[in-house]
């Protein structure tokens, strides 16, 4: 549907149709949900005051009003202006060459003075080497896929796990370690706070030149058990403590810690869409090496099509 019309995109109408397709674009859930009475876009609710569609968006997230504008509000907001502006750009480049190729490896600079560019990888997590550091998603309670999975905790899991020649597994070394984390620092059987990040050791991915694996809690479990959904707030405090853990750990090795890669946090099980979850890794990968431009970051996934979407949001042509 083209909703952006010469003609009629400044009139209240075009406008009104504009903020609707966006809306559309989030990904489904509460965020959607808040989206659409935030925004008086809910059946009934356009004469509402903007005091009531608070409160109605702050109980889809069982929060009071307040801790809704300060913290939950902002996230829709931010998302609903990011969709608005991928609309706007398709419909004003509907076929870009200036879009990115895909490739295994692909560097993008990020925008501002003195950044770091971010090399994007194409391929399995436990293949990849000479990265220092592996940020995994894992869900609140630290417990790791299953090693047949296919999300990257899972694979972490597999290429880290000691086995015999004939590949059976002797020692599940990382899950065994961040059970261990877990009985040290938290509650066993309770979640962590979202965005928390436990650290072990990288058991047979050494062999990669692995030093550290990172766990990121970021994956909270549906209230009726079918599954995961990710916290969108989760990830820019997942990617904060991210860095400020490698900060502390880096002189703690010789030569010091340099270099991590992060996965598409969300964007397989988690139910986040690859741009959705490109946009939130995007915006905190700025703000942290601003902060911290010496740092050597890679974002890896093993789906093409994630990939593309990714490079197409680091690069700012989608």
């Amino acid at each position: 549907m083209d909703v952006i019309d010469a003609e009629d995109g400044g009139s209240p109408g075009g406008i009104e149709a504009v903020v609707r397709a966006a809306a559309e674009r989030l990904e489904t859930g509460k965020l959607a949900e808040a989206a659409a009475y935030t925004l008086g876009l809910a059946p009934g609710t356009r004469d509402w005051a903007a005091q009531d569609r608070r409160h109605r968006s702050a109980e889809i997230y069982g929060v009071t009003a307040g801790h809704f504008r300060k913290g939950q509000e902002r996230v829709v907001l931010e998302q609903l202006a990011e969709q608005i502006i991928l609309l706007c750009r398709e419909h004003s480049s509907p076929a870009s060459p200036s879009s990115p190729v895909l490739s295994p490896s692909t560097t993008v600079s990020l925008p501002g003075r003195g950044l770091p560019p971010v090399t994007v990888c194409v391929g399995p997590i436990e293949l990849l080497t000479g990265v220092d550091i592996l940020v995994s998603s894992e869900n609140g309670y630290f417990e790791m896929s299953k090693t047949f999975g296919a999300s990257v905790s899972a694979a972490i899991r597999r290429a880290g796990a000691r086995r015999t020649p004939s590949g059976e597994i002797v020692d599940d070394v990382i899950q065994r370690e961040l059970s261990a984390w877990v009985s040290r620092n938290a509650r066993p059987g309770l979640a962590v706070a979202p965005g928390t990040v436990a650290d072990t050791p990288p058991g047979s991915l050494a062999a990669n030149g692995v030093r550290r694996i990172y766990h990121a809690a970021v994956a909270g479990i549906r209230a009726d058990g079918s599954g995961y959904e990710i916290r969108p707030e989760a990830i820019p405090m997942a990617v904060h403590n991210v860095f400020r853990l490698a900060e502390r750990q880096r002189a703690e090795y010789t030569p010091p810690l340099s270099s991590m890669s992060f996965p598409l946090f969300g964007a397989g099980r988690g139910g986040l869409s690859p741009a959705v979850s490109a946009g939130h890794l995007w915006r905190s990968l700025i703000n942290e090496l601003t902060v911290a431009p010496d740092w050597s970051v890679r974002v890896i996934t093993n789906n093409t099509e994630d990939a593309a979407a990714l490079l197409a949001v680091l690069s700012g042509t989608s």
